[in-house]
């Protein structure tokens, strides 16, 4: 008669516990790991430790992805929303609902750089932000970035529609309630100012396409046209770009 190798068993037993604690139901599924690339690690909500992503990954509210040197990672919401986040970021899906009633997302790019190619809202009600240690971005269908920098300042560029840019104010920050307004609201460029601290109560800006804010720490930005052929030389938008294309075709 055969031993039985108890070793063997317990890890087997391991592995189908990690499986079954790992895979969520289909009614928490926001999204999914659509491209991962390198090293990418996500922590779900009740986790400790963070583990490898996969092709293809469900995601759900509360998980946390980590880019480490070299990785990147996209992903596709149920609406068909993609995110995407260089090497050695940290974004986390704090919440995403998608129903005929409503879609309001909010998540949270702690550090690094990150792509969005938010689809169109229909509802007034319906919103999509995204938090930084320095602003909140509050979108309803357009293209943009955000780089987070490791000293809590952040900048938006706009490739595409407008966004409604203001300080991350935590628990107050949710009740203000800023949606993009109409281009008619929006600065021209001859009215560009330069860094000045204000109230971090006071202000938001729309930002249109071919503009971007710089938001320091200390509450002061400052908001100016960009270069879009300058731009596309960087090798991140370049490629971002290339997967918008892809994405487009299927």
């Amino acid at each position: 008669m055969t031993k039985i190798n108890i070793s063997s068993i317990i890890l087997f037993t391991l592995a189908v516990f990690l499986t079954v604690s790992f895979t969520p139901k289909e009614a928490d599924v926001v999204g999914k790991v659509s491209f991962p690339l390198g090293n990418v690690l996500i922590m779900s909500k009740g986790e400790q430790q963070m583990r490898q992503v996969s092709f293809n990954m469900p995601v759900t509210n509360g998980d946390k992805i980590e880019t480490k040197k070299q990785s990147r990672c996209e992903v596709t919401f149920n609406d068909g929303s993609v995110v995407r986040i260089d090497e050695q970021s940290i974004y986390t899906i704090e919440k995403a609902v998608f129903s005929k009633k409503e879609k309001n997302v909010e998540s949270d790019l702690a550090i690094g750089k990150l792509w969005a190619k938010v689809k169109k809202v229909v509802s007034n009600k319906d919103t999509w932000k995204l938090k930084s240690p320095a602003a909140v971005v509050a979108v309803r269908g357009t293209i943009y970035r955000m780089n987070a920098g490791a000293d809590s300042s952040t900048q938006v560029l706009v490739y595409e529609g407008n966004v409604a840019v203001s300080p991350n104010l935590g628990s107050q920050a949710q009740g203000m309630g800023v949606v993009p307004g109409k281009p008619t609201q929006v600065q021209g460029p001859s009215q560009v100012q330069g860094p000045h601290p204000v109230s971090m109560a006071e202000w938001y800006e729309i930002v249109k396409a071919q503009q971007q804010i710089i938001i320091r720490p200390d509450g002061s930005y400052v908001k100016s046209d960009f270069n879009l052929a300058d731009d596309a030389k960087l090798e991140w938008v370049s490629w971002n770009q290339e997967r918008d294309k892809i994405s487009d075709q299927q």
